[in-house]
């Protein structure tokens, strides 16, 4: 069998082809004429055509010894839908900036407190910040810092509803994951939309018979990288004042769990008719610290279902999830793990004064006495309704209605045989605890959709109202002095400090009710298409908000939009390399109320004590904060260009974005006049903020060949935030304070996000005490001429010139391999575990343990610590972010009822290459006092995943 293989859009021939005859294992590929001989059973058979960018094509060979063909073009990356505000388009008319993940992007088997951990090093400009901590709270940033005071983070919505949680998620129920960047795209969903959007699609079952698949994994964990402190022998031979209680104790293992091993069960139903799809997860997972006492048992489930009814007139999908996290927080304390007093044995109790709770603690043994625990629950169902006005094509009607329900409780006691006690509660006996939150949060969406094309018009839009709703309360207590341990927290009324006056630590009880945050928005989009190639966006948005006064409540928010794709037209339809290639530009509007409701209405509390008549006294109540009538919006107006481009047959891909930002009506609490003001300080929109920066995607089909297939993907970014104008009574912001020194970031007008604010560095004095430059280049001694902040400058910057992500995924049968990496460049570190432990007056209290370097690198250095440039050190990183090696085996003709089973491994934070010299280079780089390692971190943590998933 001969033939030649063609494209219909140019006619000419492709190399490369895959040519294979169907059911059996014999094939070949095109040569460089496009032309393929292939050896065919007798009676003919299917033949298969196949190559990356083209549509796979079938043909029937019969009694024909040459076969030729011409492939369409796939344009299926082009035709690929990715949801926008309130609808969806297809990625060819996108004019804005957004990146689209699917399922099969998200690595499973990397663990993590949230599926944040999944998104490393996949979408340019965003930034995970976590620990390995199963309990760690999660950050997000997405093209630099939005906001100084207010809110920073994207806007996550989940099946349409705003303010959705990553905790309350699975990752095997997402189907997509749209991160909307440019205010082009997010300016639909206004007031929130100022950090970015993250619109996450959970999964709908696919029309079938009833399938049921089950995934398990087993994590495997070790710590790794823990700091030098001085062992025994190194300790007493340094510290030769201190006390040798015999032992030689590394209590930084003594602290690690002995067996952090994890598991994970999930369990799917889906299936069902045209007419009636469901899809049911529920899952468990006992998620295990390597630190002791860190761990977290989930329970979690949820039901999608899709309906039409009335002949398609109707369309109902509901969504209804739980999750509910059991967390164990009595993890000892790390800093206190490096600080201890190495000879001394956190066994042997004959050596621990129970009255020393603050300078010796044993937490160790502490943490193993005291409860502390917290539960969190998530309840969110919606219904989503579509009438279809079938008369009129393309038109329908849709109305949302989501809730969700956040509760949280907090359970604390510490017995009376803990050491900690003694510096909490000076009666000797134990200390309890119990804090109960809850948050309710409602949103209903109405709006009309129109979606069709007329010969060559294209039109796509939606016009309606947004309501949301948010109520928080909670109620604590806390109490000391319990004659019973075993009772724990639960007869907190029994403790003796509830109404003794002879002690000094009180009782203590708080209750509160947050204001009533609501939000009312009316908005329009429409997207217009001419032939496919001249394309228009345009949104508006009018939002009010509770948390501003009358005159100031509402705001408008806005985007314009266009795109030209130059590959449809004619000159352009010559040059076979170009399958699609689009220039954007886009200016849009959103806002940021992110402060707290109480804000806007005027709050009483208990404010002072004074005087009754007769000689007791009494707390009174009053004003607890100023509100300033004429406060409103910041708003963030942003600039961008892209362009868009498919290249050689949709082997290459890719997008280039360059982006301003200014926001104007930055929000600060600045100091006030007492009186008129009864509080010191008030918000007040006073500055600017600007942002610049760009943003590289590319990505390829390297291989298709044969039973093999290579695809690569990488992002490049790069962002400078700026502070631009302050004005009142607040002239600048300091703050990350670090031990015995001072503050290591100052934001103030024209101040670059992400510089420190150290005296610089100049050697050490014969005393060894810190040289530093002062204003004028003249060399001081700050611990004797005495410290002057004029003396500061900005050095430095932690803010990466580079954030990159690249991410490989090979296929050959039945094998995949991934790979996925992340590098920051040029960044820097101030590294505070040196500047506390590394230096011989770090820390207060003398006898405890310290870094090695204290006394061998920084062994000249005697005198009081600095802060200065000589803690600063490059960041720049390269690191294994995770793999993931599969099998796929075709069950069916090894057990009928399974139809396929996939086993994996996979690493996470496998491995990196760095210079510097500190744990861990991927510190906190989110906001404007970051890039600190602190003396209390996280322990690395390497994890090995063994899964499976089995389908019946």
């Amino acid at each position: 069998m001969t033939g030649t293989v063609t494209t219909t859009k140019d006619n000419l021939p492709v190399s490369g082809v895959n040519v294979i005859v169907k059911g059996m294992h014999n094939g070949t590929n095109t040569d460089a004429k496009g032309a393929y001989k292939l050896a065919v059973p007798a009676e003919g058979g299917t033949l298969v055509f196949s190559a990356v960018g083209l549509e796979t094509h079938e043909e029937v060979v019969g009694s024909r010894s040459t076969v030729d063909v011409a492939l369409n073009p796939d344009v299926a990356q082009l035709n690929e839908v990715v949801v926008v505000g309130y609808g969806t388009l297809e990625k060819k008319n996108l004019t804005s900036s957004i990146t689209s993940l699917k399922a099969k992007d998200l690595v499973p088997g990397v663990n993590g407190a949230t599926i944040a951990n999944a998104l490393k090093g996949k979408v340019s400009s965003l930034v995970v910040q976590e620990t390995a901590s199963p309990n760690s709270a999660t950050a997000l940033q997405l093209r630099g810092m939005a906001s100084v005071n207010t809110s920073r983070e994207p806007l996550v919505v989940i099946d349409g509803m705003p303010g959705g949680d990553l905790r309350s998620v699975a990752l095997e129920d997402i189907q997509s994951i749209d991160v909307l960047k440019d205010a082009a795209a997010g300016a639909i969903y206004g007031t929130r939309a100022t950090g970015g959007v993250i619109v996450i699609t959970t999964k709908k079952a696919q029309e079938g018979k009833m399938k049921i698949s089950y995934i398990g994994e087993v994590i495997f964990k070790q710590d790794f990288g823990k700091p030098r402190v001085m062992n025994a022998e190194e300790y007493l031979k340094y510290k030769p004042g201190a006390t040798n209680y015999g032992y030689d104790i590394d209590w930084w293992e003594e602290g690690m769990s002995k067996n952090p091993t994890s598991q994970r069960h999930v369990v799917n139903i889906q299936g069902g008719t045209a007419t009636a799809k469901l899809y049911a997860t529920a899952a468990y997972e006992d998620n295990r610290g390597v630190l002791s006492g860190d761990d977290r048992i989930d329970y979690s489930g949820r039901i999608n279902g899709d309906f039409k009814l009335i002949d398609g007139w109707l369309e109902i999908g509901t969504h209804v999830a739980y999750r509910q996290a059991n967390r164990d927080l009595s993890s000892p304390g790390v800093g206190t793990l490096l600080a201890v007093n190495p000879t001394r044995s956190p066994y042997d109790l004959t050596q621990w004064n129970p009255r020393n709770g603050l300078d010796d603690p044993n937490t160790i043994r502490d943490a193993e006495l005291i409860t502390n625990n917290q539960l969190d629950k998530w309840f969110r169902p919606d219904v989503a309704l579509t009438l279809n006005i079938k008369p009129i094509k393309g038109l329908a009607y849709h109305h949302n209605v989501g809730f969700e329900n956040r509760q949280s409780e907090f359970h604390y006691y510490a017995p009376s045989t803990t050491t900690v006690t003694e510096y909490q509660n000076v009666s000797g006996q134990g200390t309890a605890e119990l804090r109960f939150q809850k948050e309710n949060r409602l949103n209903t969406d109405g709006y009309f959709s129109y979606n069709n094309t007329l010969g060559d018009h294209s039109v796509n839009a939606a016009a309606g109202y947004s309501y949301y709703e948010f109520n928080g309360e909670m109620f604590g207590m806390k109490n000391y002095g319990f004659a019973v341990d075993g009772i724990k927290m639960w007869d907190i009324g029994s403790g003796i400090n509830l109404n003794n006056p002879a002690v000094a630590n009180k009782a203590e009880m708080q209750s509160s009710k947050q204001i009533t945050q609501k939000l009312l928005a009316y908005f329009g989009r429409i997207n217009y298409s001419f032939k496919d190639r001249y394309l228009l966006s345009g949104t508006f948005r009018r939002e009010g908000s509770s948390k501003f006064a009358a005159n100031k409540r509402w705001g408008n928010f806005w985007q314009v939009s266009g795109a030209w794709r130059l590959s449809q037209e004619s000159f352009m339809q010559n040059i076979a390399a170009i399958n699609d290639l689009k220039i954007r530009a886009s200016y849009g509007v959103t806002g940021n109320e992110g402060f707290s409701a109480d804000y806007a209405a005027t709050m009483y509390g208990a404010d002072s004590y004074y005087p009754l008549p007769n000689g007791n006294w009494a707390y009174s109540y009053g004003i607890t904060q100023n509100i300033n009538p004429d406060l409103g919006w910041e708003e963030k107006h942003e600039w961008n260009l892209g362009i868009d481009f498919v290249l050689f047959n949709s082997r290459l891909f890719g997008k280039l974005d360059l982006y301003t930002r200014n926001v104007v009506g930055l929000i600060y609490n600045v100091d006030v006049p007492q009186p008129p003001y009864v509080q010191a300080q008030m918000y007040k929109n006073i500055g600017t903020l600007k942002n610049n920066g760009w943003e590289f995607e590319i990505g390829g089909n390297v291989v298709s060949a044969g039973n093999w297939d290579y695809t690569m993907k990488a992002n490049v970014s790069h962002n400078v935030t700026k502070i631009g104008s302050l004005w009142g009574n607040q002239t600048y912001y300091t703050g990350a304070y670090v031990g015995r020194a001072g503050d290591l970031h100052r934001i103030e007008e024209n101040a670059r996000v992400g510089s420190f604010w150290l005296y610089q560095y100049a050697g050490v004095d014969n005393e060894g005490r810190f040289i530093a430059l002062d204003k004028d280049g003249n060399k001081i001694v700050p611990e004797v001429d005495g410290k002057n902040l004029e003396d500061k400058r900005y050095i430095g910057n932690y803010i990466p010139k580079a954030i990159i992500g690249w991410t490989h995924d090979l296929q050959y049968k039945n094998f995949s391999l991934g790979l996925t990496f992340t590098s920051w460049i040029k960044y820097d570190i101030y590294n505070a575990i040196e500047h506390e432990m590394g230096m011989q007056a770090g820390l207060p209290g003398g006898l405890r343990n310290q870094l090695l370097d204290a006394y061998t690198k920084n062994g000249a250095i005697q005198g009081q610590v600095l802060e200065s440039d000589y803690f600063l050190q490059d960041g720049t990183f390269l690191k294994l972010q995770n793999f993931t090696l599969g099998y796929k085996l075709n069950t069916k003709k090894l057990l009928k009822i399974m139809e396929s089973a996939r086993f994996y491994l996979t690493g996470n934070n496998v491995f990196r290459i760095t210079k510097y010299k500190g744990l861990n280079p991927e510190v906190d780089i989110t906001g404007w006092e970051g890039g600190v390692e602190w003396a209390s971190v996280y322990p690395q943590t390497r994890t090995f995943t063994l899964g499976m998933q089995l389908t019946f």
